[in-house]
């Protein structure tokens, strides 16, 4: 089953990307502007490598428990295995209790990047309701929200974030989903208030709503649709940002919880002595460095290729 496993690490990815690299070669006689966007993000050589690397980690995540040697809790032997240098038998080394932190880095993977995901979704669904409803219906109910969103702008998220989880205390996974998701929706809402802003004025949103559709029609079935292209790319840009605040929150002791493994609490094992630990920071480094650069690739190639300005002339 394990090497069922790996096998699909190296070849999923890949088939991903070639399929991706293939599309740019289809043609059609009348090709809607998001045909056109994934043909230019498919001629984008960085951006195919950063779908790669996320695809790779994204099934580290989803196959872990079959890609990794030992259980990420299991304490081996702490007298004689602890604290090991990476070699053939423990790639990545042991850490303090024993345990194979090669078997802790993809089993973390699943925890940040699902941690990651699913506060976005929160965030993403949350600004986007908030910023249609404040550009929508627009005059005093958009300047009273929007002052509420300067004011939460003002509090640097970091800060607010130490101070929700010293208050909280023992955080669980939920926990942190909910805190990170409903600390990071207040830029989304000021990008959807913008687009909402300028296209409840079109041609064709007065006359939907001259031929009687109700706001909420409108809303759902006409404006929103078309504010996806930069949500899209604030969404993509906000897992990377995510990765990197779980995995320092983590590290602080104030976000993921031992013994749960995730990138940040691996390193914060080793914090202690990281000359002669390397390993314990080394290797989850530079998963949550290749993990935040990948996303940070392809939200930059999202944001090139679904901009309307570089949509052909019809």
């Amino acid at each position: 089953m394990r090497v069922a496993a790996w096998f699909l690490v190296i070849v999923f990815p890949a088939v991903i990307v070639l399929l991706l690299a293939r599309s740019r070669e289809v043609r059609s006689l009348r090709e809607s502007p998001w045909a056109f966007a994934f043909k230019r993000l498919a001629r984008d050589r960085g951006v195919l490598v950063g779908l790669w690397l996320i695809a790779v980690f994204a099934t580290f995540a989803l196959f872990a428990p079959w890609l990794a040697p030992h259980p990420p809790t299991e304490l081996l032997d702490i007298s004689t295995l602890n604290n090991l240098p990476p070699s053939s038998a423990f790639p990545f080394g042991t850490d303090p209790f024993s345990r194979d932190v090669l078997s802790r880095v993809i089993h973390g993977s699943r925890v940040s990047l699902g941690i990651a995901l699913l506060a976005v979704v929160l965030s993403i669904t949350l600004g986007t309701a908030y910023g249609a409803i404040a550009g929508y219906y627009g005059g005093r109910l958009d300047s009273v929200m929007m002052r509420a969103i300067d004011a939460a702008l003002s509090i640097p998220r970091v800060l607010l974030l130490l101070a929700i989880l010293a208050l909280w205390g023992r955080v669980s996974l939920l926990t942190m989903v909910l805190v990170l998701g409903l600390t990071g929706w207040f830029g989304v809402s000021r990008i959807v208030r913008a687009q909402v802003l300028v296209l409840r004025g079109e041609e064709w949103a007065l006359a939907a709503k001259g031929l009687g559709a109700r706001d909420p029609r409108i809303l759902w079935r006409h404006i929103l649709p078309n504010t996806l292209s930069p949500v899209i790319v604030a969404a993509t840009l906000g897992i990377g940002n995510l990765i990197i605040l779980e995995a320092g929150l983590s590290y602080l002791g104030m976000g993921v919880q031992q013994p749960i493994a995730s990138w940040g609490n691996i390193m914060q094992d080793g914090s202690g002595s990281v000359a002669t630990l390397w390993w314990l920071s080394v290797f989850p480094g530079l998963m949550i460095v290749l993990t935040v650069m990948a996303f940070n690739v392809v939200g930059d190639g999202l944001r090139d290729a679904l901009d309307p300005r570089q949509l052909p002339s019809q």
